[in-house]
């Protein structure tokens, strides 16, 4: 029990080192910016149709727009691009505790802030949703069409597209809102464990590289058609809903990455020299 304390503690002093730290502000702020980009276009789109919309279904919409998942990662990187966090203090805490309780620490950091990215970005879509939608269950007739416009009409006029009738045949809003919160979620502790533990033994500039070239790999799959190879793509639910739970499949292979990953760290934690890391911050 006084481990798992330990870890909390090492976790929430994480926090207040990083909450005032201009670069965590910057991407919390870069995030919900590229997030409103496209859900202005898809509320002018709806305000143009005169159809209100379901409060939850701007996220959903959003979120599945191939660009939208591209850039919404950026803002993630930047606030955990200082990610293994080692400063100038942590050779005491480590003499308190052990490596891979602050290790634990630091993926815990990671998972509460990604969570804290996620929820930031849906209550400005819910908020400002309000002010022109309705709550229930049912899909709204802007998003139907969206989803009728096989010639993608609408998605020149407005650059916004949400081609996933397979989502609306099988799932009520809130229950894709839900899932879709899922798979954001987990993609982007996924992206923060991995540049974590490129970091604990690459420079911090080569892990940045690598989750680039990963997102920017996954991003051109997608556009050849083969979604089914890009990382990225698998967090747009709308890939996998089958009818037959094929998203759970995914937030299966989500989490088992995301468990490797943390084992993979754990492993590594004891080879780290945090005297020449401490030595560069």
């Amino acid at each position: 029990m006084a481990r798992i304390k330990q870890v909390f503690c090492m976790t929430k002093t994480t926090f207040l080192e990083e909450q005032h730290n201009k670069r965590v502000i910057m991407g919390f702020i870069l995030g919900i910016a590229l997030f409103g980009y496209w859900l202005n276009l898809f509320l002018q789109y709806a305000l143009d149709i005169g159809e209100p919309v379901n409060v939850l279904e701007a996220f959903v919409v959003v979120e599945h727009h191939h660009k939208s998942i591209l850039f919404l990662v950026v803002g993630w990187l930047l606030i955990i691009s200082d990610a293994p966090f080692i400063k100038k203090n942590t050779y005491l805490l480590l003499c308190r505790s052990s490596r891979k309780q602050w290790d634990a620490a630091m993926l815990q950091y990671i998972m509460i802030q990604a969570f804290l990215y996620v929820a930031g970005i849906v209550a400005v879509s819910v908020a400002v949703s309000t002010l022109l939608g309705f709550w229930g269950n049912m899909w709204s007739s802007p998003v139907y069409n969206l989803a009728m416009d096989t010639n993608n009409h609408l998605g020149v006029k407005y650059n916004i597209s949400f081609p996933w009738v397979n989502i609306m045949q099988t799932m009520t809003v809130p229950q894709a809102f839900m899932i879709t919160f899922v798979f954001l979620f987990l993609y982007l502790v996924l992206i923060g464990f991995l540049l974590y533990v490129c970091n604990l033994f690459l420079k911090e500039i080569y892990g940045i590289l690598i989750v680039f070239g990963i997102q920017i790999a996954g991003y051109l799959l997608q556009q050849e058609g083969a979604a089914y190879l890009s990382l990225m793509a698998k967090a747009i639910p709308g890939y996998a809903i089958d009818g037959n739970g094929g998203q759970w499949k995914v937030v299966v292979m989500f989490c088992a990455i995301i468990l490797i990953l943390a084992l993979i760290s754990s492993w590594l934690i004891g080879r780290v020299d945090f005297k020449d890391a401490m030595e560069e911050e």
